[in-house]
């Protein structure tokens, strides 16, 4: 996907709690100097995935961390930080914002890479897509189905930041094993089979099934799961009901759902429901 050198932003609220509640992507450019932020400090989540350019990302104790293409960027609520701009014309990032009480579930779950404000992540032509799909149906939706849309933006987010590269693999193996954790966060409404993906990957499942063991610590298949229940938890806690949350992570019907969240979790959607408002 060709990418255009062009701001296009939509930003929506849920509720009247701006910091709360809202809800906000899209891509953004930063063609000079003037577009540096420094000493900035927000009340709500905010994150980006750099495309293209380069820059600085200031710690409040001033420690200087390079911004490079393929970097994902944290804006931690409360948070003081400055992005410096390389002022050459090439910045274009794309960034997603949610509300604090999201990020502070987020957190409380250990899903977010806070301590790391600047990581390498992968992405490929489908996140492209995914970006562009997103910023589409968030400028299109009505109100009553922005909580949809804040599950939506947490998916995006997780997909990015669910894998950390480990130094005794090749940058290659490295890759592979990156997009195949991305295609087992994806569409977890849809049944996908690990040999799909291992053809995907241009490889055999045994080796797939080793080499994904060795570099995440889980099979595929437990993986796989574990996306399904991190996803299931969070449309849970959203309102959604348990018939409907078995549906959206690809379970055909709620007695295969509640079992699989039980042996997940330790404890049935209800409960579950019933422990966290």
């Amino acid at each position: 996907m060709k990418l255009e050198m062009k701001k296009d932003v939509i930003y929506r609220c849920i509720g009247s709690d701006f910091d709360n509640g809202i809800i906000a992507c899209g891509f953004m450019t930063k063609p000079t100097a003037n577009h540096s932020q420094y000493n900035l400090r927000i009340d709500y989540y905010s994150c980006f995935l750099l495309l293209s350019g380069g820059g600085i990302y200031h710690t409040a104790e001033n420690k200087k961390i390079p911004i490079n293409t393929g970097d994902f960027v944290q804006r931690l609520p409360g948070v003081c930080h400055s992005t410096e701009i390389i002022p050459d014309g090439n910045w274009l990032e794309f960034f997603i914002s949610f509300g604090r009480s999201t990020y502070d579930y987020l957190c409380s779950l250990n899903l977010l890479p806070i301590n790391t404000p600047v990581c390498s992540v992968f992405y490929d032509e489908i996140t492209l897509q995914t970006f562009n799909s997103f910023l589409k149906r968030l400028k299109e939706v009505n109100d009553d189905n922005l909580p949809h849309m804040l599950i939506q933006a947490q998916d995006i987010i997780l997909s990015l930041v669910s894998l950390k590269p480990k130094a005794s693999f090749t940058d290659s193996k490295i890759k592979t094993l990156e997009e195949a954790c991305y295609l087992l966060s994806s569409n977890i409404n849809k049944n996908i089979s690990l040999e799909e993906i291992a053809d995907i990957l241009n490889t055999s499942y045994d080796n797939f099934r080793k080499q994904f063991l060795k570099y995440t610590g889980v099979s595929p298949n437990k993986y796989r799961i574990n996306q399904k229940m991190k996803h299931a938890k969070l449309m849970l806690l959203s309102g959604i009901s348990i018939k409907e949350t078995a549906l959206l992570t690809g379970y055909s019907d709620t007695y295969s759902f509640t079992k699989q969240f039980t042996n997940n979790v330790g404890i049935s959607p209800g409960r579950y429901i019933k422990e966290k408002q």
